[in-house]
């Protein structure tokens, strides 16, 4: 967490209460450790008022241990100003200057290809003077494999102060062996396949046919056999070759799916409260510029605005938290908003899930409980039918 951590070892005859109340007030505990009737953990700063509290409810004793993180860190340097600022300066300074770019070498002999990879770095806005950390290397290596002509690589690393592109050239047209595996079209479901689209393989159930999850429906493993008559006996050869599988294998299969909602359940509310913190980020640290750290639950957006010198992006800057205060609360569903909510996350599992799907029939049973209800819903799909799976070739 940006405000840091806090160790507690707590003391009590047991922990049962304390287990189930951290589980169900979903308090964020880690390095959680039982030994000898004392139990070490630790927690979030902004979490840690709301475990003091559980720990004075449920009788038990805490001590706060040790403190991690950024305000640990802002203790050592609020009132040392110009330590602070001085010893920053020359150290961004430092850092600043041995990361920018000074020079390129581009592992090519290829005039053209030379020409291409410095046009297309700059395009992507990367010349001498340019912060190093500021540069997506994947973004830019994509980009020279898109761009120059004559590679099918590029690969950038960093030395020093020196971008290295090494690049592999298009060798004409000589296709590259696949190491790929052969593999079957095997059914992930179990239906009847009603549209097939082979493209590569061999058919092995045809349309119409009704299949069990695991069947092969198109081989990559394609025998074919040739006869012939010789002193008026048949002379039969066969020939096995292999292939990765590939097509569209289309059928109606059914599936059924459980909802549950409980009539008792805890909700997440906003408060209306707001508020704002604002760190000095120096690279990895998080220098807090508040003295008092928010206590509850908060959600967090983070922006970082970094500073500029002379027009240059600085690996500094200023990040700013927008807080928003909420807090659970245990709401009681009647029987039919429970139903509603049950129905929502059918509604919602059908909107991410089933969408490549098309849903022929839906049928909805649904079962009220003492603790809450239940939709089982079937449905029948129509789609795909299979998935591919690579196979070893038996030698």
């Amino acid at each position: 967490m940006i405000f840091g951590y806090i160790d507690y070892v707590i003391t009590g005859d047991s922990f049962t209460k304390f287990y189930r109340r951290i589980m169900s007030d979903k308090l964020p505990v880690s390095k959680m450790c039982e030994k000898n009737g004392r139990l070490t953990l630790r927690m979030p700063a902004e979490h840690c008022k709301a475990l003091e509290r559980l720990c004075d409810e449920l009788g038990l004793e805490y001590t706060a241990t040790k403190r991690h993180g950024s305000f640990v860190l802002a203790k050592r340097f609020f009132g040392r100003g110009g330590l602070v600022i001085g010893t920053a300066a020359v150290m961004l300074s430092c850092f600043y200057l041995s990361n920018v770019v000074v020079r390129f070498d581009i592992l090519s002999d290829d005039e053209n290809i030379r020409k291409g990879v410095m046009s297309v770095l700059k395009e992507e806005g990367i010349e001498t003077g340019t912060y190093i950390p500021s540069i997506d290397l994947i973004v830019t290596e994509r980009a020279l494999k898109q761009k120059v002509e004559g590679i099918s690589w590029a690969g950038i690393t960093r030395k020093g102060d020196t971008l290295i592109i090494d690049v592999i050239e298009t060798e004409g047209d000589t296709k590259r062996e696949s190491n790929r595996y052969p593999s079957n079209l095997v059914a992930c479901e179990n239906g009847v396949i009603e549209k097939v689209e082979v493209y590569d393989g061999q058919l092995k159930i045809p349309v119409g046919s009704g299949v069990t999850k695991g069947d092969i429906v198109v081989g990559g493993e394609i025998i074919t056999s040739k006869s012939s008559w010789i002193d008026g006996k048949e002379n039969v050869e066969t020939k096995t070759s292999y292939a990765r599988s590939k097509g569209k294998i289309l059928g109606t299969f059914e599936r059924t799916v459980t909802f549950t909602q409980p009539f008792e359940d805890k909700a997440e509310k906003t408060t209306g409260k707001k508020d704002t913190k604002r760190f000095f980020t120096v690279f990895d640290a998080d220098i807090p510029l508040f003295f008092s750290k928010p206590e509850g639950y908060w959600k967090n957006e983070q922006r970082y605005s970094p500073l500029s010198l002379f027009g240059l992006e600085m690996p500094f800057g200023i990040t700013t938290c927008e807080l928003e205060e909420y807090k659970f609360s245990q709401d009681t569903m009647t029987e039919q908003q429970a139903l509603d909510a049950v129905h929502e996350k059918a509604y919602l599992y059908e909107e991410n899930f089933l969408s490549d799907y098309e849903i022929k029939d839906r049928q909805v049973e649904d079962n009220v409980t003492e603790n809450g209800v239940t939709a089982t819903v079937t449905y029948t799909l129509y789609g795909e039918l299979c998935r591919e799976v690579e196979f070893f070739i038996k030698k």
